[in-house]
């Protein structure tokens, strides 16, 4: 069964559906405050994640998916306006906090 005739959506023209992590992204976690971030050059699929010690981790969402600044997950591309995902990035200076409202590192 082709599921691109049946839904008419077709992999890497309408959502990204990467295998893999691409090399030379431009994303750092240097001057941002520790949390999770959708990678907008990839059109959402890759999403970091920043350590309070400045450290990054990336990870892919499975291909049909992209991460959801919004709600921190992977969620399907048809609910996520990526392009928008850079403007909710302050959506993380809820995480690594203390009861008082500090930032919490190492």
């Amino acid at each position: 069964m082709d599921w691109q005739q049946i839904f008419g959506y077709e992999p890497n023209i309408d959502y990204p559906a990467f295998d893999k992590i691409p090399s030379g992204l431009t994303f750092r976690c240097a001057d941002r405050q520790p949390g999770y971030y959708a990678d907008i050059e990839t059109r959402c699929q890759v999403w970091h994640w920043c350590l309070p010690t400045g450290y990054m981790f990336s990870f892919l969402c499975p291909n049909g998916t992209v991460f959801n600044q919004a709600y921190r997950v992977c969620d399907w591309w048809t609910n996520v306006n990526c392009p928008e995902s850079e403007a909710m990035y302050s959506i993380n200076d809820d995480l690594y906090r203390d009861v008082e409202g500090n930032l919490i590192v190492g």
